[in-house]
């Protein structure tokens, strides 16, 4: 149930959305991922911080920068079905 609640808050606002998009087939870094948004790296973090907790998106850091993704197909079936849906409806 948790599981599900994460998710739906991570979808529920546009800028996290648009996130996501970005992040479709490919890793990306956070510092593109600012640019993207045009916020400030703070609020972007945060925004990511919510997609990672929902299990939507994985990242690895390398160097001074972090670079994300979606998350892998070993992610739970709730995950990988929320991906699609938001793949399908955008």
């Amino acid at each position: 149930m948790q599981q599900v609640m994460n998710i739906t808050k991570a979808l529920a606002d546009e800028t996290r959305v648009r996130l996501l998009l970005a992040l479709e087939g490919r890793e990306v870094c956070v510092c593109q991922l600012i640019e993207l948004v045009d916020m400030a790296p703070s609020t972007v973090s945060k925004h990511l911080s919510l997609l990672r907790m929902a299990g939507l998106i994985e990242g690895r850091k390398e160097g001074r920068w972090m670079h994300y993704r979606h998350a892998g197909d070993d992610a739970p079936s709730v995950v990988r079905e929320a991906l699609t849906w938001v793949r399908a409806a955008l």
